[in-house]
C-alpha cells in the first residue's frame, strides 16, 4: 500500500508529462471497464506504442476493473435496456470484426461505450488536476508537517528507492 502511495507521488513529482499521465489515467479506465479480451489487448497495444505513463495506466486499470465488479450487472442491465434494437443486434451478430471484439456481448458494449465516452474527459481532466497540483499544491504538500513525517519514516524510504 505505501508502495502504490510511493509510486503515485514520484509521478505527479517527476517530469512526465501531463498528457502522459492524462492519457494513462483515460487508457487506464477504458481498460479495466472492460473483461479482459481482445479489446483489451488493443488497448494495451496503443498504450505501447505510444507515450503513456505505465504506471498510471496499471493504477487505473486496476480501481476501475475492481469498480466494474461492483457495477458490471448495472452497466449490462443498462446496455441490454438499450442495445435491443433489431437493426442493431443483427449488425453485431453478423459483423466477423465485431465477433472477434466481442462487442455482441452487452457487458462488452456497455463498457466500450462507456469508455469511449469517458476517454477524452477522462484524460484532460486528469490532466489539468496534475497541472493544478504541480504549479499550486506541491510546494503546499512539502510544507505540511504530515509529509514532513512521511518523509522521515518507510514511505520516504519507498519513494527514494524508486528514483
Amino acid at each position: 500500500m505505501l508502495s502504490l502511495v510511493a509510486k503515485t507521488f514520484k509521478v505527479l513529482n517527476s517530469q512526465a508529462s501531463p498528457w502522459q499521465i492524462g492519457w494513462g489515467v483515460a487508457f487506464g479506465l477504458m481498460a479495466g471497464l472492460l473483461p479482459f479480451g481482445p479489446l483489451t489487448l488493443l488497448i494495451l497495444l496503443i498504450v505501447c506504442l505510444f507515450t503513456v505513463n505505465l504506471s498510471t495506466f496499471i493504477l487505473m486499470w486496476g480501481i476501475s476493473g475492481g469498480l466494474m465488479l461492483i457495477f458490471g450487472d448495472n452497466l449490462e442491465a443498462l446496455t441490454w435496456e438499450y442495445a435491443r434494437q433489431p437493426a442493431l443486434l443483427h449488425t453485431l451478430a453478423s459483423a466477423e470484426f465485431l465477433q472477434v471484439l466481442h462487442l455482441h456481448y452487452t457487458l462488452v458494449l456497455g463498457a466500450f461505450v462507456l469508455g469511449l465516452i469517458l476517454l477524452l474527459p477522462s484524460a484532460w481532466l486528469s490532466t489539468l488536476l496534475v497541472n493544478y497540483y504541480r504549479q499550486h499544491l506541491m510546494t503546499r504538500v512539502h510544507k505540511w508537517k504530515i509529509s514532513q513525517i512521511l518523509k522521515a519514516s518507510k514511505l520516504a524510504r519507498l519513494y527514494s528507492e524508486l528514483q
